[in-house]
Protein backbone atom coordinates (compact mmCIF):
# COMPACT_ATOMS: atom_id res chain seq x y z
CA UNK A 1 0.00 0.00 0.00
CA UNK A 2 1.43 3.44 -0.91
CA UNK A 3 2.65 5.38 2.12
CA UNK A 4 0.33 8.32 1.49
CA UNK A 5 -2.72 6.01 1.35
CA UNK A 6 -1.71 4.35 4.61
CA UNK A 7 -1.24 7.77 6.23
CA UNK A 8 -4.75 8.83 5.17
CA UNK A 9 -6.23 5.60 6.53
CA UNK A 10 -4.49 6.21 9.84
CA UNK A 11 -6.01 9.68 9.99
CA UNK A 12 -9.57 8.31 9.72
CA UNK A 13 -8.90 5.21 11.85
CA UNK A 14 -10.58 6.64 14.95
CA UNK A 15 -13.64 7.59 12.88
CA UNK A 16 -14.22 4.17 11.33
CA UNK A 17 -13.45 2.31 14.56
CA UNK A 18 -15.84 4.55 16.43
CA UNK A 19 -18.60 3.86 13.89
CA UNK A 20 -18.11 0.08 14.06
CA UNK A 21 -17.96 0.02 17.86
CA UNK A 22 -21.02 2.24 18.13
CA UNK A 23 -23.14 0.44 15.53
CA UNK A 24 -22.21 -3.18 16.28
CA UNK A 25 -21.54 -2.67 20.02
CA UNK A 26 -18.19 -4.45 19.94
CA UNK A 27 -14.83 -3.71 21.56
CA UNK A 28 -12.59 -4.27 18.49
CA UNK A 29 -9.91 -5.45 20.90
CA UNK A 30 -7.54 -8.03 19.44
CA UNK A 31 -7.84 -10.20 22.55
CA UNK A 32 -11.66 -10.25 22.52
CA UNK A 33 -12.50 -13.59 20.90
CA UNK A 34 -16.26 -13.39 21.15
CA UNK A 35 -18.02 -14.09 17.88
CA UNK A 36 -19.64 -10.69 17.54
CA UNK A 37 -16.32 -8.91 18.10
CA UNK A 38 -14.53 -11.12 15.56
CA UNK A 39 -17.28 -10.23 13.08
CA UNK A 40 -16.70 -6.58 13.94
CA UNK A 41 -13.00 -6.92 13.11
CA UNK A 42 -13.94 -8.45 9.75
CA UNK A 43 -16.33 -5.56 9.05
CA UNK A 44 -13.57 -3.10 9.97
CA UNK A 45 -11.24 -4.73 7.45
CA UNK A 46 -13.93 -4.57 4.77
CA UNK A 47 -14.34 -0.83 5.42
CA UNK A 48 -10.59 -0.30 5.08
CA UNK A 49 -10.54 -2.16 1.77
CA UNK A 50 -13.34 0.06 0.45
CA UNK A 51 -11.41 3.16 1.50
CA UNK A 52 -8.19 1.89 -0.08
CA UNK A 53 -10.07 1.37 -3.35
CA UNK A 54 -11.47 4.90 -3.12
CA UNK A 55 -8.06 6.43 -2.40
CA UNK A 56 -6.18 4.52 -5.11
CA UNK A 57 -8.69 5.05 -7.93
CA UNK A 58 -9.85 8.62 -7.44
CA UNK A 59 -7.88 11.37 -9.12
CA UNK A 60 -7.13 14.65 -7.42
CA UNK A 61 -6.61 15.49 -3.81
CA UNK A 62 -9.21 14.86 -1.13
CA UNK A 63 -9.25 16.98 2.00
CA UNK A 64 -9.13 15.17 5.31
CA UNK A 65 -12.53 16.65 6.20
CA UNK A 66 -14.08 15.18 3.05
CA UNK A 67 -12.34 11.85 3.62
CA UNK A 68 -13.48 11.68 7.25
CA UNK A 69 -17.11 12.28 6.27
CA UNK A 70 -16.84 9.72 3.46
CA UNK A 71 -15.18 7.17 5.79
CA UNK A 72 -17.94 7.56 8.37
CA UNK A 73 -20.61 7.03 5.71
CA UNK A 74 -18.88 3.92 4.36
CA UNK A 75 -18.47 2.56 7.88
CA UNK A 76 -22.12 3.00 8.84
CA UNK A 77 -23.39 1.54 5.57
CA UNK A 78 -21.05 -1.45 5.74
CA UNK A 79 -22.21 -2.16 9.28
CA UNK A 80 -25.82 -1.90 8.11
CA UNK A 81 -25.14 -4.41 5.32
CA UNK A 82 -23.63 -6.81 7.87
CA UNK A 83 -26.61 -6.52 10.22
CA UNK A 84 -29.07 -6.90 7.34
CA UNK A 85 -27.46 -10.15 6.19
CA UNK A 86 -27.04 -11.70 9.62
CA UNK A 87 -30.26 -10.70 11.34
CA UNK A 88 -33.31 -11.04 9.03
CA UNK A 89 -35.86 -10.36 11.79
CA UNK A 90 -33.99 -7.20 12.75
CA UNK A 91 -34.09 -6.18 9.08
CA UNK A 92 -37.84 -6.78 8.99
CA UNK A 93 -38.31 -4.59 12.06
CA UNK A 94 -36.06 -1.91 10.57
CA UNK A 95 -38.08 -1.88 7.34
CA UNK A 96 -41.33 -1.64 9.30
CA UNK A 97 -40.07 1.32 11.33
CA UNK A 98 -38.76 3.05 8.19
CA UNK A 99 -42.15 2.75 6.49
CA UNK A 100 -43.94 4.11 9.55
CA UNK A 101 -41.52 7.00 9.96
CA UNK A 102 -41.67 7.83 6.24
CA UNK A 103 -45.44 7.78 5.94
CA UNK A 104 -46.52 9.36 9.23
CA UNK A 105 -46.76 13.13 9.14
CA UNK A 106 -45.97 13.45 12.85
CA UNK A 107 -42.65 11.59 12.55
CA UNK A 108 -39.65 11.90 10.29
CA UNK A 109 -36.44 10.06 9.49
CA UNK A 110 -33.33 11.77 8.14
CA UNK A 111 -29.58 11.25 7.85
CA UNK A 112 -27.02 12.75 10.18
CA UNK A 113 -23.92 14.35 8.71
CA UNK A 114 -22.18 10.95 8.97
CA UNK A 115 -24.91 9.20 6.99
CA UNK A 116 -26.47 7.48 10.01
CA UNK A 117 -30.29 7.37 9.94
CA UNK A 118 -31.83 9.41 12.78
CA UNK A 119 -35.52 9.79 13.61
CA UNK A 120 -37.94 11.79 15.71
CA UNK A 121 -40.30 14.72 15.24
CA UNK A 122 -39.85 16.94 12.15
CA UNK A 123 -38.85 19.94 14.26
CA UNK A 124 -35.90 18.00 15.66
CA UNK A 125 -34.04 18.10 12.34
CA UNK A 126 -32.71 21.46 13.50
CA UNK A 127 -29.07 21.13 14.55
CA UNK A 128 -29.94 22.73 17.88
CA UNK A 129 -31.61 19.49 19.00
CA UNK A 130 -29.05 17.06 20.41
CA UNK A 131 -29.47 13.41 21.31
CA UNK A 132 -29.35 12.64 25.03
CA UNK A 133 -27.21 9.50 24.79
CA UNK A 134 -27.64 8.71 28.48
CA UNK A 135 -31.44 8.52 28.09
CA UNK A 136 -31.06 6.39 24.95
CA UNK A 137 -28.78 3.97 26.80
CA UNK A 138 -31.27 3.74 29.65
CA UNK A 139 -33.97 2.58 27.25
CA UNK A 140 -31.62 0.21 25.44
CA UNK A 141 -30.81 -1.41 28.78
CA UNK A 142 -34.46 -1.55 29.88
CA UNK A 143 -37.16 -0.57 27.35
CA UNK A 144 -39.81 -1.29 29.99
CA UNK A 145 -38.94 2.04 31.56
CA UNK A 146 -41.35 3.42 28.99
CA UNK A 147 -44.79 4.42 30.29
CA UNK A 148 -47.14 1.45 30.63
CA UNK A 149 -49.51 2.86 28.02
CA UNK A 150 -46.67 2.95 25.47
CA UNK A 151 -45.97 -0.79 25.75
CA UNK A 152 -47.95 -2.72 23.10
CA UNK A 153 -50.12 -5.62 24.24
CA UNK A 154 -49.36 -7.79 21.21
CA UNK A 155 -46.45 -8.72 18.92
CA UNK A 156 -45.41 -6.61 15.93
CA UNK A 157 -47.33 -8.78 13.43
CA UNK A 158 -50.62 -7.80 15.08
CA UNK A 159 -49.91 -4.17 15.93
CA UNK A 160 -52.04 -1.47 14.33
CA UNK A 161 -50.94 2.04 13.44
CA UNK A 162 -52.30 3.50 16.68
CA UNK A 163 -50.17 1.12 18.77
CA UNK A 164 -47.01 1.93 16.80
CA UNK A 165 -47.70 5.66 17.16
CA UNK A 166 -48.12 5.43 20.95
CA UNK A 167 -44.96 3.32 21.26
CA UNK A 168 -42.84 5.74 19.19
CA UNK A 169 -44.26 8.75 21.00
CA UNK A 170 -43.30 7.08 24.28
CA UNK A 171 -39.70 6.58 23.11
CA UNK A 172 -39.34 10.12 21.77
CA UNK A 173 -40.91 11.63 24.89
CA UNK A 174 -38.50 9.70 27.12
CA UNK A 175 -35.39 10.67 25.14
CA UNK A 176 -36.66 14.17 24.29
CA UNK A 177 -34.47 14.39 21.20
CA UNK A 178 -33.53 12.64 17.95
CA UNK A 179 -32.88 8.89 18.21
CA UNK A 180 -30.53 6.98 15.88
CA UNK A 181 -32.55 4.35 14.02
CA UNK A 182 -30.30 1.53 15.27
CA UNK A 183 -30.97 2.58 18.86
CA UNK A 184 -34.70 2.76 18.16
CA UNK A 185 -34.61 -0.80 16.79
CA UNK A 186 -32.77 -2.05 19.89
CA UNK A 187 -35.29 -0.32 22.18
CA UNK A 188 -38.41 -1.44 20.34
CA UNK A 189 -37.40 -5.03 19.49
CA UNK A 190 -37.95 -6.64 22.92
CA UNK A 191 -41.37 -5.09 23.46
CA UNK A 192 -42.74 -6.11 20.04
CA UNK A 193 -41.38 -9.68 20.13
CA UNK A 194 -38.62 -9.53 17.51
CA UNK A 195 -36.28 -12.32 18.53
CA UNK A 196 -33.13 -12.35 16.40
CA UNK A 197 -32.01 -8.78 17.09
CA UNK A 198 -28.39 -9.15 18.28
CA UNK A 199 -27.29 -8.58 21.85
CA UNK A 200 -26.10 -5.00 21.68
CA UNK A 201 -24.93 -4.67 25.24
CA UNK A 202 -21.55 -3.03 25.65
CA UNK A 203 -18.51 -5.32 25.55
CA UNK A 204 -16.94 -6.30 28.83
CA UNK A 205 -14.51 -3.77 30.11
CA UNK A 206 -15.73 -0.89 27.98
CA UNK A 207 -16.33 2.40 29.72
CA UNK A 208 -18.85 3.93 27.34
CA UNK A 209 -21.84 4.15 29.66
CA UNK A 210 -22.11 7.87 29.11
CA UNK A 211 -22.51 7.44 25.38
CA UNK A 212 -20.30 7.04 22.35
CA UNK A 213 -17.17 9.16 22.26
CA UNK A 214 -14.93 8.36 19.31
CA UNK A 215 -12.13 10.52 20.64
CA UNK A 216 -11.51 8.09 23.49
CA UNK A 217 -10.91 5.10 21.25
CA UNK A 218 -7.48 3.64 20.57
CA UNK A 219 -6.36 1.70 17.54
CA UNK A 220 -6.15 -2.07 18.03
CA UNK A 221 -5.55 -3.93 14.78
CA UNK A 222 -6.52 -7.61 14.51
CA UNK A 223 -3.49 -9.81 14.95
CA UNK A 224 -2.55 -13.20 13.48
CA UNK A 225 -3.06 -14.61 16.97
CA UNK A 226 -6.70 -13.49 16.99
CA UNK A 227 -7.29 -15.04 13.57
CA UNK A 228 -5.60 -18.27 14.67
CA UNK A 229 -7.68 -18.44 17.84
CA UNK A 230 -10.92 -17.96 15.90
CA UNK A 231 -9.92 -20.63 13.37
CA UNK A 232 -9.04 -23.15 16.09
CA UNK A 233 -12.36 -22.54 17.81
CA UNK A 234 -14.21 -23.10 14.53
CA UNK A 235 -12.26 -26.33 13.89
CA UNK A 236 -13.42 -27.68 17.25
CA UNK A 237 -16.97 -26.53 16.51
CA UNK A 238 -17.07 -28.18 13.07
CA UNK A 239 -15.62 -31.45 14.40
CA UNK A 240 -18.39 -31.48 17.02
CA UNK A 241 -21.09 -30.79 14.40
CA UNK A 242 -19.92 -33.82 12.39
CA UNK A 243 -20.43 -36.03 15.45
CA UNK A 244 -24.12 -35.17 15.71
CA UNK A 245 -26.76 -37.66 14.64
CA UNK A 246 -27.61 -36.87 11.03
CA UNK A 247 -31.25 -35.86 11.70
CA UNK A 248 -30.11 -33.66 14.57
CA UNK A 249 -27.49 -32.13 12.27
CA UNK A 250 -30.07 -31.41 9.57
CA UNK A 251 -32.46 -29.75 12.05
CA UNK A 252 -29.58 -27.71 13.48
CA UNK A 253 -27.84 -26.59 10.28
CA UNK A 254 -30.88 -25.88 8.12
CA UNK A 255 -32.24 -23.42 10.68
CA UNK A 256 -28.87 -22.10 11.89
CA UNK A 257 -28.95 -18.35 12.68
CA UNK A 258 -25.92 -17.85 14.92
CA UNK A 259 -23.13 -16.92 12.49
CA UNK A 260 -20.65 -19.78 12.88
CA UNK A 261 -21.89 -21.47 9.70
CA UNK A 262 -20.91 -18.49 7.53
CA UNK A 263 -17.55 -18.25 9.30
CA UNK A 264 -16.48 -21.81 8.42
CA UNK A 265 -15.62 -21.08 4.75
CA UNK A 266 -14.24 -17.65 5.66
CA UNK A 267 -11.62 -19.18 7.98
CA UNK A 268 -10.88 -22.14 5.71
CA UNK A 269 -12.31 -24.71 8.13
CA UNK A 270 -15.02 -26.17 5.86
CA UNK A 271 -16.24 -25.29 2.39
CA UNK A 272 -19.89 -24.81 1.48
CA UNK A 273 -19.67 -28.19 -0.27
CA UNK A 274 -18.35 -29.79 2.94
CA UNK A 275 -21.28 -28.36 4.88
CA UNK A 276 -23.76 -29.53 2.25
CA UNK A 277 -22.24 -33.04 2.20
CA UNK A 278 -22.48 -33.27 5.99
CA UNK A 279 -26.28 -33.09 5.72
CA UNK A 280 -26.26 -36.44 3.82
CA UNK A 281 -29.71 -35.70 2.41
CA UNK A 282 -31.34 -38.35 0.25
CA UNK A 283 -32.73 -37.74 -3.23
CA UNK A 284 -36.23 -37.97 -1.74
CA UNK A 285 -35.41 -35.32 0.86
CA UNK A 286 -33.91 -33.01 -1.78
CA UNK A 287 -37.05 -33.41 -3.90
CA UNK A 288 -39.24 -32.67 -0.86
CA UNK A 289 -37.19 -29.56 -0.10
CA UNK A 290 -37.59 -28.32 -3.69
CA UNK A 291 -41.34 -28.90 -3.47
CA UNK A 292 -41.64 -27.01 -0.17
CA UNK A 293 -39.68 -24.05 -1.56
CA UNK A 294 -41.61 -24.09 -4.84
CA UNK A 295 -38.52 -24.45 -7.01
CA UNK A 296 -37.41 -26.96 -9.63
CA UNK A 297 -35.67 -30.00 -8.10
CA UNK A 298 -31.93 -30.28 -8.77
CA UNK A 299 -30.82 -32.46 -11.65
CA UNK A 300 -29.55 -35.93 -10.74
CA UNK A 301 -25.91 -35.15 -11.47
CA UNK A 302 -23.01 -34.77 -9.09
CA UNK A 303 -23.08 -35.60 -5.40
CA UNK A 304 -26.11 -34.96 -3.21
CA UNK A 305 -24.05 -32.32 -1.43
CA UNK A 306 -23.39 -30.41 -4.64
CA UNK A 307 -27.09 -30.59 -5.50
CA UNK A 308 -28.04 -29.22 -2.09
CA UNK A 309 -25.93 -26.10 -2.77
CA UNK A 310 -28.73 -24.95 -5.07
CA UNK A 311 -30.81 -24.40 -1.92
CA UNK A 312 -28.11 -22.55 0.03
CA UNK A 313 -29.55 -19.11 -0.68
CA UNK A 314 -32.81 -20.09 1.05
CA UNK A 315 -31.14 -20.77 4.41
CA UNK A 316 -32.09 -20.53 7.21
CA UNK A 317 -35.24 -22.58 6.61
CA UNK A 318 -38.40 -22.38 8.68
CA UNK A 319 -39.08 -25.35 10.94
CA UNK A 320 -42.21 -26.40 9.07
CA UNK A 321 -40.13 -26.83 5.89
CA UNK A 322 -37.49 -28.87 7.70
CA UNK A 323 -40.28 -30.97 9.21
CA UNK A 324 -41.65 -31.77 5.76
CA UNK A 325 -38.18 -32.77 4.54
CA UNK A 326 -37.59 -35.07 7.54
CA UNK A 327 -41.21 -36.29 7.53
CA UNK A 328 -41.70 -35.42 11.19
CA UNK A 329 -43.61 -32.75 13.11
CA UNK A 330 -42.43 -29.19 13.67
CA UNK A 331 -42.18 -29.92 17.40
CA UNK A 332 -39.83 -32.84 16.66
CA UNK A 333 -37.61 -30.59 14.55
CA UNK A 334 -37.34 -28.12 17.42
CA UNK A 335 -36.53 -30.99 19.79
CA UNK A 336 -33.84 -32.32 17.41
CA UNK A 337 -32.24 -28.87 17.19
CA UNK A 338 -32.28 -28.40 20.95
CA UNK A 339 -30.66 -31.81 21.39
CA UNK A 340 -28.00 -30.83 18.86
CA UNK A 341 -27.24 -27.62 20.72
CA UNK A 342 -27.04 -29.41 24.06
CA UNK A 343 -24.63 -32.01 22.68
CA UNK A 344 -22.50 -29.36 20.98
CA UNK A 345 -22.19 -27.48 24.26
CA UNK A 346 -21.13 -30.64 26.08
CA UNK A 347 -18.56 -31.59 23.45
CA UNK A 348 -17.09 -28.10 23.18
CA UNK A 349 -17.00 -27.71 26.95
CA UNK A 350 -14.99 -30.90 27.16
CA UNK A 351 -12.57 -29.69 24.45
CA UNK A 352 -12.10 -26.20 25.89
Amino acid sequence: MPIEVEDLLNQVDVTIRGAVRHKLRVSLRANDYREQNLDGLDVLQEIRLKLVKKLTTEEGETSIQELTAYAATVAYRTCSDYLRAKYPVRTSLKNTLRRILDKAEEFEIWESRTGEPVCGYPGWKNAAFNTDTARVQELRADPYKLPTEAIPRCAADHMRWAEWRVLLEGVFAYVDGPVPLDDLIAIVAPVVGMEDVPDTGESEGDDDEGGFDASTLRSSDPTPEAHWMARERLKLYWAAVLKLLVWHRIAYLLNHREGDLEALPLYGVATLHDIAESLDMTDQQLAALASELGVAPPTATGTRGSRFLLFWKYLPLEDNIVAAVLEVTRAQVIAYRNKARERLKRMLRAEL
